[in-house]
């Protein structure tokens, strides 16, 4: 069963090894392999415990029951953004994502925001089709970069008044 938790100050390292997987998983041949190769772990617990203790920032734990399958952070604004949407390759396909998603859009509905955004790589194929299946539209193209890790598309979802 997939569940969500708010992410603990405790969880930040377990974190930055979940994000150190993702990348392989998702980003081998998108990222230069010295990228990935060279994580640094310590920096990316550090980046994930400023998130967890920021009022600003919404961060959780997804599970298969009580093992963390990934993570997702949304930052407050007016118009909320997806900061972060990890899910492990062993977990997609299982509701994760439509329901992380689902949290930020109810997180608008109860602060009136209209919108809420997100950024994602543009070489990132099964992200893109699920963002678009999910109802998202590309409101920006940041491409073309030598280094492919730096090509991104922003996605604006709208918000209905349901």
């Amino acid at each position: 069963m997939i569940t969500f938790r708010k992410a603990e100050p405790a969880d930040a390292a377990m974190l930055s090894r979940l994000r150190r997987q993702v990348w392989d998983e998702t980003y081998r041949g998108i990222y230069p392999d010295e990228v990935i190769d060279g994580f640094d772990y310590a920096r990316h617990e550090e980046s994930s415990l400023k998130k967890i203790l920021s009022p600003d920032i919404e961060m959780f734990v997804i599970g298969d029951g009580d093992i963390p399958i990934g993570y997702f952070s949304f930052i407050h604004k007016e118009i909320p953004h997806v900061m972060q949407l990890y899910i492990l390759n062993s977990h997609k396909g299982m509701g994760a994502g439509k329901t992380a998603l689902g949290i930020v859009r109810a997180y608008c509905k109860d602060n009136g925001a209209p919108a809420f955004t997100l950024n994602c790589n543009e070489h990132n194929l099964p992200a893109r089709a699920f963002y678009e299946h999910m109802g998202g539209v590309v409101t920006a193209v940041d491409g073309g970069h030598v280094n492919r890790q730096e090509d991104q598309l922003t996605y604006c979802f709208e918000v209905s008044e349901e």
